[in-house]
């Protein structure tokens, strides 16, 4: 990994700063431009945005941020925006298009997500269905079989990945299979301040995908380690009333209520809770992770980072499609 060390710059130092910052964002300005195929799919159709993240993964409500972003950028705006469990059919007239929010829970990992995506899918045989940028993981080669041969019915189903590992376990759904970067990549830049930034943060992962350490690294002085969840703190009481808020407005069915709470009060929380993530990350030099949205977010703020693959290769697999040509970024293997 490049990096300019603390101290006073000579000319050729200030020059070789420059020239791999250079370098990274025109990679970064060039991964907000492949999401077209989105916007024509979508363009004066009415369409609705469902599975939005109600939970503490900043990694998640990054995706929802980029996408509301790559919405208002592109003249797009959902009649509805809910999660999947209160989606009500109702609201579903001939030629509207379902678009599934994107991310890492399509498989069995988070098997109650991609159930109720399943049941969604086969409900709406007459719709379009588009799934956001997404990676595949199965554990279990019977239930990628089984949700293959539910999801492959389908007619009009548009699965957008975001690795080529994923892309060749696609076509088991559908034919319409489109390889592009994650949703994130639309907030960027990402403009920070704060003093002068020191140390080392580690993200570390408490959860399945969570991998080991690599022996490499195990010496790297760390000022501060936590995760997403230690990162929003006391403020997920936020979280629980957007919870609370949204199961009385589906009780009495009230779907506009519902999306004007998605957008006028989660939204802000979600970008409230990124603002934590990000002045974390700014008041510190390197962000070593293991989730990819630590990275994601790393390079969104142009910052220094070492990035550990997760438990089966996403991180990796990403990283090599997308982000491994930046001199700031740093992909360790055990």
């Amino acid at each position: 990994m490049n990096g300019i060390q603390a101290g006073s710059l000579s000319q050729q130092d200030f020059t070789e700063d420059k020239t791999i910052m250079q370098k990274h964002q025109e990679i970064m300005l060039g991964l907000k431009q492949h999401h077209t195929a989105i916007t024509a799919l979508l363009k004066g159709r009415r369409f609705h945005y469902i599975d939005i993240p109600v939970h503490d993964n900043i990694g998640d409500l990054l995706i929802m941020l980029g996408t509301v972003r790559f919405f208002k950028d592109n003249g797009l705006s959902p009649a509805t925006v809910s999660n999947t469990y209160y989606f009500d059919h109702q609201w579903v007239r001939p030629g509207d298009v379902l678009v599934f929010h994107g991310g890492g829970n399509f498989g069995d990992i988070y098997g109650s997500i991609h159930d109720l995506r399943e049941k969604l899918i086969a409900a709406f045989p007459d719709n379009r269905i588009v799934l956001m940028p997404q990676t595949l993981f199965f554990s279990s080669v019977e239930a990628r079989a089984r949700s293959a041969a539910t999801i492959s019915r389908h007619p009009d189903l548009h699965l957008f990945v975001r690795d080529t590992v994923s892309e060749k376990l696609a076509y088991e759904f559908t034919d319409k299979v489109y390889l592009v970067p994650d949703m994130a990549h639309h907030l960027y830049p990402i403009r920070h301040s704060g003093g002068a930034a020191q140390g080392n943060v580690r993200i570390q992962r408490v959860d399945p995908e969570k991998p080991k350490t690599p022996e490499s690294l195990r010496s790297l002085p760390i000022r501060t380690t936590t995760d997403w969840v230690d990162v929003i703190g006391d403020e997920r009481r936020l979280m629980t009333l957007f919870a609370k808020l949204e199961w009385r407005f589906d009780r009495y069915g009230w779907d506009r209520a519902l999306t004007k709470l998605a957008l006028w009060f989660w939204v802000p929380v979600s970008r409230r809770f990124m603002g934590k993530a990000v002045k974390l990350f700014a008041d510190h030099e390197t962000i070593v992770t293991d989730r990819l949205h630590g990275h994601i977010l790393s390079c969104l703020m142009d910052k220094k980072n070492i990035v550990i693959d997760n438990s089966y290769g996403k991180n990796s697999t990403y990283m090599n499609q997308w982000t491994a040509a930046s001199p700031l970024t740093t992909l360790v293997k055990e």
